[in-house]
C-alpha cells in the first residue's frame, strides 16, 4: 500500500516515482527504433544527469551528521532537489564524460537492430569448414 502524505493534498508516493515508460531509458528505446539522433543523445544526457545525481546523494551520505541545520523532511528535500538540478547543470555542459560513449554505444545498438530488423545481418551459424563438408567421390 503507498504511503500518503497528508500535508500534500494525498499525493501518493507512487505517484511521484517515475512510472515505466517515463524518462531516459524509454527515450532512448524510442530514439533507437526511430533512428533520432536528437532524441538520442537527449537520452544518453539524462543518464549521465541520473548518475550525477546519484554520486551526489552518495557523496551527501558520506557527510558527517550534525552542523548549524537540524535535520528535517524540507532540508532532505531540498537537498533533493539541489542535487537534480546541480546533475542537470553538469550535463548541460561537457559533463564527466559519460553521455558520448553512452550514445556511441545506443545509436550502434540501434543501427545493429535495424539491420536485423531489414534482414541484412548475416547468419549467425555457418557451415563447419573442413573435410567433414567436402564432398566425398565414390
Amino acid at each position: 500500500m503507498p504511503a500518503e502524505f497528508p500535508n500534500l493534498s494525498g499525493l501518493k508516493l507512487q505517484q511521484a516515482m517515475p512510472q515505466p515508460g517515463d524518462g531516459a531509458p524509454e527515450l532512448a528505446r524510442r530514439a533507437a527504433k526511430g533512428g533520432d539522433e536528437r532524441a538520442l543523445r537527449k537520452a544518453s544526457q539524462e543518464f549521465e544527469a541520473i548518475f550525477v545525481n546519484l554520486l551526489l546523494k552518495e557523496m551527501r551520505k558520506s557527510m558527517p551528521k550534525g552542523g548549524v541545520f537540524e535535520r528535517s523532511m524540507a532540508r532532505e528535500w531540498f537537498e533533493g532537489m539541489l542535487d537534480e538540478a546541480v546533475s542537470k547543470e553538469v550535463v548541460k555542459g561537457p559533463g564527466i564524460g559519460l553521455a558520448g560513449p553512452l550514445f556511441e554505444q545506443m545509436r550502434q545498438a540501434g543501427e545493429k537492430a535495424a539491420a536485423r530488423a531489414a534482414g541484412a545481418q548475416p547468419p549467425k551459424t555457418l557451415a563447419p569448414a573442413g573435410p567433414e563438408s567436402e564432398e566425398k567421390e565414390p
